[in-house]
């Protein structure tokens, strides 16, 4: 990596608090969300414009895209030393952003989320605070899930599946039971993904004393674990008749299950990779708006993160 102190990328620095709120790591919350909202409008026989999101449903995306990334900043805050040895996260382990100002960055982004939200129903605002909730005591303790299994799945699958799914069909209709059956399959399908990722960072999590999934159950169990759970959640897609969370399940098993047998980090770095993506793809059919965030978000990641570190992320690079 290139040293980001240098002069020839000093016009870059700007751009280091936009990355520092992880906007690739948004993406599941912006596939969930979208997923929710053109449930929740079939659910009132309206039909969403295939081609861009409604004015509400836009200001709930923005809404929760806020809160979400005022939460990977705090979570970057609390665990700046585990980030340092999992070499990754290293926007504040190595000083290119202060501590102070990245707080600063979290209070505007969680006061913008609830500026979004005035417009929208209090069923939306409720969904909003939840998720809220969890973003601080994932990180926070006594809570601290994120260092404590099983929350660290439950936490994830509760942010990313029910909350952003409920927060998609908050913004356009009242919500209704009819949720519960998606969500609950979405909650699981990123359980099992957020499962295989911890494996990747064993090392630094047992150095660190935390006790997350893949510390816990070790590799093996933690793989075997991932795999149930996406394909439970496959399962309930096939009942309740959601093509998401039945065909990301099926399309994303195969890498899953590659991973397991080889035990080769590069296949558990492509199997997570390519569940969201496969995710992603699917969740474009419902709002092909998504394909041109999702476009947006890949090619100037690509581009910042290639000119200002040398490294090749979205990708192999690790930020």
């Amino acid at each position: 990596m290139r040293n980001p102190g240098g002069s020839s990328r000093s016009a870059l620095r700007p751009l280091d608090y936009v990355f520092l709120a992880r906007p690739a790591a948004l993406v599941p919350l912006w596939i969930f969300y979208v997923s929710g909202a053109c449930l929740g409008a079939e659910s009132i026989g309206r039909v969403i414009p295939w081609y861009r999101p409604t004015r509400h449903g836009l200001l709930g995306l923005l809404s929760m895209t806020a809160v979400l990334a005022g939460g990977y900043i705090l979570n970057q805050i609390r665990d700046i030393e585990t980030d340092r040895r999992n070499e990754k996260l290293f926007f504040l382990p190595r000083g290119i952003v202060s501590v102070g100002a990245a707080r600063v960055e979290m209070i505007v982004l969680w006061a913008l989320a609830l500026v979004f939200a005035i417009p929208l129903s209090w069923e939306f605002l409720l969904v909003l605070l939840g998720s809220l909730v969890l973003n601080i005591t994932y990180s926070v303790p006594p809570v601290h899930a994120k260092s404590r299994t099983p929350f660290d799945l439950i936490w994830n699958g509760l942010g990313f599946g029910v909350a952003a799914a409920a927060a998609g069909w908050a913004a356009v209709a009242p919500l209704a039971w009819e949720l519960v059956g998606p969500a609950l399959s979405y909650a699981l399908a990123v359980a099992g993904i957020i499962a295989s990722t911890t494996i990747l960072d064993i090392p630094g999590d047992t150095a660190a004393g935390l006790s997350t999934t893949g510390t816990a159950l070790g590799v093996r169990r933690t793989s075997t674990l991932a795999i149930v759970l996406v394909s439970v959640a496959g399962v309930l897609g096939a009942i309740f008749v959601d093509g998401l969370s039945l065909f990301g399940a099926a399309f994303s098993l195969p890498w899953l299950i590659r991973a397991h047998r080889t035990g080769r980090r590069s296949h558990r770095i492509a199997a997570n990779q390519l569940a969201v993506a496969m995710f992603a793809i699917l969740a474009s059919a419902r709002g092909v708006y998504l394909v041109a965030l999702l476009a947006l978000v890949f090619f100037l990641s690509r581009a910042y993160y290639r000119a200002r570190f040398d490294i090749a992320y979205p990708g192999r690079g690790t930020p």
